[in-house]
């Protein structure tokens, strides 16, 4: 999927700008905001390019519809819907129409930025919005020994962590999904409940807490993958009341 514009379903102006910010700061992304599931079904006939479609309706009549003609005319459009009820009742048939993923009310914006991710896919320039994140400067020579700025010893790495690392340090900050993770190393599609990469992480990240404290972080986020990130040092005046 290319960078392209967002179409946000609300009936609220306010939800409708929160959604247009935080697309536009998780990926720059400019939105198009419509208060009714027949409005956006028409836009998208008339014009029929593809789009990230967010649907978040208190009432959500129409928004099958509305997914289905979207499913039809713009296939590689990638379909989000909030299921607004407590029980979920919404979400079996928003999936059989053809959305990709449902979220539930609450969630935020770290869950819709990670659900956003996996159904996207690593090519996107996605971020984590309000989180102070720097790309980690490590190297790894050809024998393994990854280092850093300031490091006084080499990590030793195993083959395996070393090709994971690797992926990890590429991703610029960004999310590496375990699929992508499987496809790269393995060259096989990642099975749901293979936990083959979480021990491997487990042992990199004792690793890089003992050469580095808590300076390099390799964090899990849920249901999406691994995002790999240097906190940066503060100065001491950042500790001054």
């Amino acid at each position: 999927m290319r960078r392209q514009n967002v179409i946000v379903v609300a009936e609220e102006n306010a939800k409708q700008a929160k959604l247009a910010a935080f697309f536009l700061a998780c990926c720059g992304w400019g939105s198009l905001p419509f208060a009714t599931a027949v409005e956006a079904e028409q836009y998208i006939l008339l014009h029929g390019n593809p789009c990230l479609l967010m649907i978040s309706l208190a009432q959500p009549e129409g928004a099958a519809d509305l997914i289905r003609t979207s499913r039809v005319s713009t296939p590689e459009s990638l379909i989000l819907f909030v299921d607004p009820s407590s029980d979920g009742v919404f979400a079996a048939e928003m999936i059989l129409a053809g959305a990709d993923d449902v979220l539930r009310e609450p969630y935020s914006d770290r869950e819709l930025t990670a659900r956003l991710w996996l159904r996207a896919g690593s090519r996107l320039p996605i971020s984590f919005p309000g989180e102070e994140k720097r790309v980690a400067r490590l190297k790894i020579d050809e024998e393994n020994r990854l280092t850093g700025p300031d490091a006084t010893e080499a990590v030793q790495l195993t083959p395996m962590e070393r090709e994971i690392m690797c992926e990890l340090i590429r991703s610029g900050g960004r999310i590496v999904t375990r699929d992508a993770l499987s496809r790269r190393i393995d060259n096989t599609m990642w099975v749901y409940g293979d936990r083959k990469f979480d021990v491997h992480i487990t042992k990199i990240r004792k690793k890089l807490r003992d050469a580095f404290g808590d300076r390099y972080v390799v964090e899990t986020v849920r249901s999406a993958g691994y995002s790999f990130y240097e906190i940066p040092l503060r100065k001491p005046s950042d500790f001054a009341t």
